[in-house]
C-alpha cells in the first residue's frame, strides 16, 4: 500500500504543486488566495511521502513551505480584506 502511495502519489503531488504555482502567480485576488492553500496542501502531502521514505529534512523543508503558504494566505487574505473596506 505505501509503495502505490509512493509511486502514484508522487505525480499527485507534483500535479498539485504546478497548478499551486499557476494559481499563486494570477493577478486575480481570489484565484492567488487559492493558490495560497493549494500550495500548502500539497507541501503538507509531500511532507507525508518524505516521512514514508525516512528523509527527515525534506519533511521539515516542506512543514516550513506550508506554514509559509499558510502564512501567506492569511496576510494576503488580511490585505484584501482592508483593500475591499476602503473601496
Amino acid at each position: 500500500m505505501i509503495e502505490g502511495f509512493l509511486q502514484y502519489g508522487q505525480w499527485v503531488i507534483l500535479l498539485l504543486s504546478i497548478l499551486s504555482l499557476a494559481l499563486v502567480s494570477s493577478v486575480k485576488h481570489e484565484t492567488r488566495l487559492n493558490g495560497y492553500i493549494l500550495t500548502g496542501i500539497s507541501r503538507f502531502a509531500g511532507a507525508l511521502v518524505f516521512i514514508f521514505v525516512d528523509l527527515p529534512a525534506f519533511v521539515i523543508a516542506n512543514l516550513i513551505q506550508t506554514y509559509i503558504a499558510f502564512k501567506g494566505y492569511y496576510n494576503n487574505k488580511k490585505s484584501g480584506d482592508n483593500k475591499n473596506e476602503t473601496v
